[in-house]
């Protein structure tokens, strides 16, 4: 098991990860790596999510649901 590091991002623009293949959506708030958050960052794809605003998703939370992967 894996003790990366999360950071909760606000995806600015619809984009998909051409490593992973994952689709993210712009206006939603997801939980990605630190590192994958500093490309993405420098990327202007996403911005820092305010903690408050946007609580961490829950198992089957349909939050998830615009995360896909091809």
């Amino acid at each position: 098991m894996s003790d990366t590091k999360t950071k909760r991002a606000k995806i600015v623009r619809n984009f998909k990860d051409a490593g992973t293949e994952t689709q993210f959506n712009a206006g939603e708030t997801v939980d990605v790596s630190e590192g994958a958050f500093a490309n993405y960052h420098a990327a202007g794809l996403v911005e820092e999510a305010d903690a408050e605003a946007a609580p961490a998703p829950t198992e089957g939370d349909p939050a998830k649901v615009g995360r896909t992967r091809s």
